[in-house]
């Protein structure tokens, strides 16, 4: 059996949650035959890595046993990102946490990263290259774009359909059947009653649109 070497593309705080999240995953390392676990990066981290620094993102060459996570918070920086390490032919791979709850019928895209203690109840679709933080609750039917971003605490509840890059900081809750725009941000610890458009800023319980982005 090939054995592996990770490449964790982001030696941020998110890269670094990522990598304590494999170490505690022994299953998901035994299935996917990881023997090593090596950062990218095209910054030198303040804070110490607990793994090799191995080449910037834009010099980084994959190895034929490569697999690689994007663990950058980022939705806009992690789609750059992931073109660059696409237009390399890198092998971009889902991390499932060992202690994460998958229901039925629930379709993982590319390059997503679910973390501890995660719920993923049915019928959901999860888009690629999307990060759902620790104690996060999904219900069923909900549909998440690509690039999206939910951080941790987050509850989303049946039928809610979020859209592409859109980011949920932490705590958010959003009630049944309401709609997240593209590349809309939803505020720490808001409570969305009612759908929210694309490109907006959103807060407060309930939450209201606080800023908009420039065209």
């Amino acid at each position: 059996m090939t054995t592996h070497r990770l490449v964790i593309a982001g030696a941020g705080g998110f890269g670094r949650e990522v990598h304590s999240w494999v170490n505690s995953s022994s299953e998901w390392v035994r299935i996917n035959s990881i023997g090593e676990i090596v950062f990218i990066d095209d910054n030198v981290p303040e804070i110490p890595i607990r793994a090799p620094l191995v080449s910037t993102i834009v010099d980084y060459r994959p190895q034929q046993n490569d697999l690689v996570i994007c663990a950058i918070g980022s939705s806009e920086v992690r789609r750059r990102v992931v073109s660059i390490l696409e237009g390399k032919s890198a092998s971009l791979t889902t991390f499932v946490h060992d202690r994460a709850m998958v229901g039925d019928n629930v379709q993982l895209g590319v390059g997503v990263v679910i973390c501890p203690d995660v719920l993923l109840s049915s019928d959901i679709r999860v888009g690629d290259h999307v990060q759902i933080n620790a104690r996060c609750a999904i219900g069923h039917d909900v549909t998440i774009g690509e690039f999206a971003t939910l951080s941790a605490g987050c509850n989303v509840t049946g039928n809610v359909s979020i859209g592409d890059m859109a980011f949920l900081a932490t705590a958010v809750t959003v009630i049944p059947g309401k709609q997240i725009g593209h590349s809309a941000y939803v505020g720490a610890g808001s409570v969305v009653l009612k759908n929210v458009p694309a490109d907006v800023t959103v807060f407060g319980n309930p939450s209201v649109i606080v800023a908009r982005k420039l065209k």
